[in-house]
């Protein structure tokens, strides 16, 4: 017997999660067309990790723990490179775009059962005498 108890939500606020997503997209394009100083570096990596904050509010623990496995290129170790900061925002913004995809795959996929069940329940209801039962042969003592 399987457990019937829903699973946890994998994202509780999608508009947020793109919100967040176009915003580190367009960060990114911004940062590789500037050159960074020390400051500016220390805003990004500040940014990132805000940005990292507020995807813990709407990813479930399973997602959140996969994303934080790459995202930590940030850390407390001093000001990160332009590098850094571009290699952290190109994780972030491809895993994102990943996540997404996979939602709409899923939705594509629960649309498609949804409509094979209409489907199936339309030829039910059209047929003559409702759902045919196996026709049983009689049998002669």
């Amino acid at each position: 017997m399987t457990d019937a108890t829903p699973a946890e939500p994998t994202i509780s606020d999608p508009a947020k999660l793109i919100r967040l997503g176009t915003m580190v997209q367009t960060l990114m394009a911004e940062v590789r067309q500037a050159d960074t100083d020390e400051e500016s570096r220390r805003l990004l990596a500040r940014i990132h990790e805000e940005t990292m904050e507020e995807l813990g509010t709407v990813l479930s623990d399973d997602l959140m723990d996969e994303l934080t496995e790459f995202a930590d290129c940030c850390g407390d170790d001093g000001v990160p490179t332009e590098a850094e900061i571009r290699v952290a925002q190109a994780q972030l913004v491809g895993w994102l775009q990943g996540l997404l995809q996979g939602l709409q795959a899923s939705m594509a996929q629960q649309q498609a059962a949804a409509a094979m069940q209409l489907q199936q329940l339309q030829q039910s209801k059209q047929a003559p005498d409702g759902p045919r039962l196996p026709q049983q042969t009689a049998t002669y003592l």
